[in-house]
Formats: C-alpha cells, structure tokens, sequence
C-alpha cells in the first residue's frame, strides 16, 4: 500500500463524498476514484459501498481506516523527524568542558542552544583537559572545550576565547604588596602547578610563558585549580590561573594580582578550545558550532542554516 493512497482513501472517508474529497486534496474526482479501485484491488477488498447520496465504509473500509490514521500520523512525524536530523534540530550532542574551562560566555553558549533546541538532547560532563581529548578521540563526546591551543591528528580545534592568567600567593607573601606583578618576580620562588599529564598543552604554554629563563622551582603538583589554591593558602609556593578562576576560588588567605606589562610584553593568557573529530558528520554539532561564531546574546534558532 501506498501512503499517498492511504491519505486519498482517510480524506474520502471524511468527506464520505468523491467530489468533497477530491477538492480538499486538489485532484480530480476521475482521479480519485481510480487510485481508490487500486487500493481495493492491492487489499483484495470492497472498502466502500457506492451510492447516489454518497459512499459508506464496509467493515473492511472501517478496519483500513481505524489502522490508516495513526499509521499516517506516524509517518508524518517521522517525516518530520527525518528532516530535523538533517538540519541539525533533533539527536543528541555530548559536550564536555575542562574542569576551569567554564567560563560564562561558554555556559551562555550551551544554556541559549538547549533554549532553543529542546529536541536536541544535549549532555554536559566535566574533567581534565587530557581526559576530554581522549573521550573525544574515544567516540565518547561529540565535543569539548579544552585549554591551550589544540594540535592533535583527526581533531578539529579552534580557540573561541582567550582569558588573561594572574598570580596566586599567599596573602602574607611580601609581593602581595604590589598591585602588579612580572614575569621576572616570579623567578627563584617555590611554585604550586597541577600535573602535566593533567592539561599538557596548556601546561607546556604556561611554563613556556611565564618562566621563559627556566623551568619553575617546582614544590608541590596537585590535582586541581581548587587543591592549588588550598596548597598556596599554607604558604606552599605561589602559582598562575586564569584571573576569573582565581577570583572565584581564592579566600582571604590567597592574594590574586595581575601580571604587569614587562620586557616580555602584557599578561599571559589561556587559550579555550573547542575540539571535535575532525570526520564528525553528526548535524547538530554543526549547528552547536554556529552558535559559538554568534555573537553574544544571539543564537540560529531552528529553521535557519548554520554556517558551513
């Protein structure tokens, strides 16, 4: 059976009246009357009695259309739902972000996407950097924001923020008295990082940065920005986050001051990258991706093309 003939015969049905039905689908009665014989002939099955006021379903007619509508109904909805797939507006989208790389513009981001695809299942997790690679790589999410400038073979990565690093230190510590610190102050003084294995390319880019004369006097490696404030809090050493992190993060005890402009030039700053397999045919990923070359505040609301 054909939908189309299914559609004629549900419309007849209705109308009980060739002429009435024949009008609402924009055919000719001739028309409909001969692909309703081909649907009979098709079932083996009288559906209709023909008569001068009109037609009534036989018990077989009845049968076809009580199964007829919802199946209609589905394959409109599938329909449906077949061309929200290809345009990106229905599926899933798992995303994960750095543990610190959560910045309000990013959030913004995911929270205006669900807004305005809520057919669109989208997952949010959280972790190191080298751990969202190696899902990613994994087929484990769909994409990530990670830090540091991502090279990495079949990932796709392009940095969609920048945020400026400061200095942590203890708030007794005799540097905490300037409102600036540089890149030089730092030489010589025990040093608080997480471990390299944890962010390596960020990591790579800090030290490279901020201890161009040599590698840091490093004390102590701890597993996350929160235990690197708590270790510099016990006077431990010092260490360098993004400035909005640390802000958020530091107590009373923890003085946070900004890099002043040196030989070396202004602040240092963190690159975030949002990475994806690079053969990632999945829509929705597309369209998340034009929502990050939006502006703030706007979005592509379903309907509209995301940018190739």
């Amino acid at each position: 059976m054909e939908l189309r003939r299914l559609k004629y015969f549900v419309v007849l049905a209705r109308h009980r009246h060739f002429g009435r039905a024949a009008a609402e689908l924009s055919i000719a009665q001739p028309g409909l009357s001969q692909q309703i014989k081909v649907l009979e002939q098709e079932l083996k099955v009288s559906l209709l009695d023909r008569g001068p006021q009109g037609v009534t379903l036989t018990p077989a007619g009845r049968a076809l259309l009580e199964g007829a509508e919802p199946l209609l109904t589905a394959a409109g909805e599938l329909g449906e739902r077949v061309r929200a797939v290809a345009e990106g507006t229905y599926g899933r989208l798992r995303l994960a972000y750095s543990r610190s790389g959560a910045d309000d513009r990013i959030t913004d981001v995911i929270r205006r996407f669900r807004k305005d695809h809520e057919d669109v299942q989208v997952s949010v997790t959280t972790g190191m950097s080298s751990w969202c690679l190696r899902l990613l790589q994994d087929g484990g999410l769909d994409a990530a924001f990670v830090r540091g400038v991502i090279r990495e073979p079949g990932i796709a990565a392009a940095v969609v923020a920048e945020e400026e690093a400061a200095v942590i230190l203890p708030a007794d510590h005799p540097l905490a008295a300037r409102d600036r610190l540089t890149r030089r102050d730092l030489r010589g003084l025990p040093v608080v990082l997480w471990p390299r294995e944890a962010g390596p390319t960020l990591y790579e880019e800090l030290v490279a940065d901020v201890w161009r004369d040599g590698p840091p006097q490093l004390v102590a490696e701890e597993p996350d920005f929160e235990q690197v404030v708590a270790s510099v809090a016990e006077g431990a050493g010092v260490s360098v986050m993004d400035l909005g992190r640390a802000r958020k993060l530091c107590p009373p005890e923890v003085a946070v001051r900004r890099f002043a402009e040196d030989e070396s030039g202004g602040s240092p700053r963190y690159a975030v990258s949002f990475v994806h397999r690079a053969d990632d045919p999945n829509p929705v990923l597309a369209r998340f991706a034009s929502y990050l070359r939006q502006p703030p505040g706007q979005g592509c609301r379903q309907g509209c093309t995301p940018p190739a």
